[in-house]
């Protein structure tokens, strides 16, 4: 199991902090709460105990009243967890963002199975990006317990969940299918991004905010 505490960035755009990249499960003991499948929430302390394929597995809560509650990933539908302050210090995690988030969603590359997914969207709007733990690993080197942050932005791919239900895998090469099926049923951004192309990637983030800005 990879301890993954504090190594993040965030892709800066002209439009806004849109797009971050994963912090990771915080494997330390830190203030949170989880949501279980049955809609119910446990808040204290919080640690992921087990990863299996970067997707919490295990999570240990450490309540109010001392009791300590083990839940297996596979019985909640969130995860939250506060950033230590020290992690700041590394200036690769903006201040505004203080909590690192694991939703239930479905895979589409494990055949649309829900798991923890890490998101890295800010809450609200139409769609919402996911941490691509295939993708990343495919294409980048990285050592988050050594602050090592190497790895192409061009290349990343990212999971990416519509309006709740219709997840799909956001690549490069697909740039211009992803711009349609995304965005395509909002004239009004349109009228902003009327079209997209792999040389358009960098920008994807940037896209994602101005969807969800634009077309509530």
């Amino acid at each position: 199991m990879r301890t993954i505490l504090i190594a993040a960035a965030l892709l800066t755009t002209t439009f806004c902090w849109a797009q971050y990249n994963p912090v990771g499960a915080i494997t330390m003991w830190s203030e949170g709460y989880v949501v279980t499948l049955q809609n119910d929430t446990i808040r204290g302390q919080i640690r992921v105990g087990s990863l299996l394929n970067d997707s919490p597995a295990s999570v240990v809560i450490r309540t109010n009243d001392g009791n300590k509650i083990k839940q297996k990933g596979s019985e909640l539908q969130l995860l939250a967890q506060r950033i230590p302050d020290f992690a700041y210090a590394t200036g690769y995690i903006p201040r505004d963002r203080e909590m690192v988030i694991f939703e239930r969603v479905p895979n589409p590359r494990r055949s649309d199975k829900p798991m923890l997914l890490e998101r890295l969207t800010p809450p609200g709007g139409g769609v919402a990006l996911y941490f691509d733990v295939a993708g990343w690993k495919k294409t980048s080197e990285y050592t988050f317990g050594n602050f090592t942050f190497e790895t192409n932005r061009q290349d990343l791919s990212y999971i990416v969940l519509k309006n709740g239900r219709d997840a799909q895998l956001a690549k490069r090469g697909d740039m211009e299918a992803v711009h349609e099926k995304l965005f395509g049923d909002c004239p009004a951004f349109i009228r902003h991004y009327p079209m997209a192309s792999r040389r358009n990637w960098n920008q994807f983030g940037e896209m994602v905010l101005a969807y969800n800005q634009l077309c509530q």
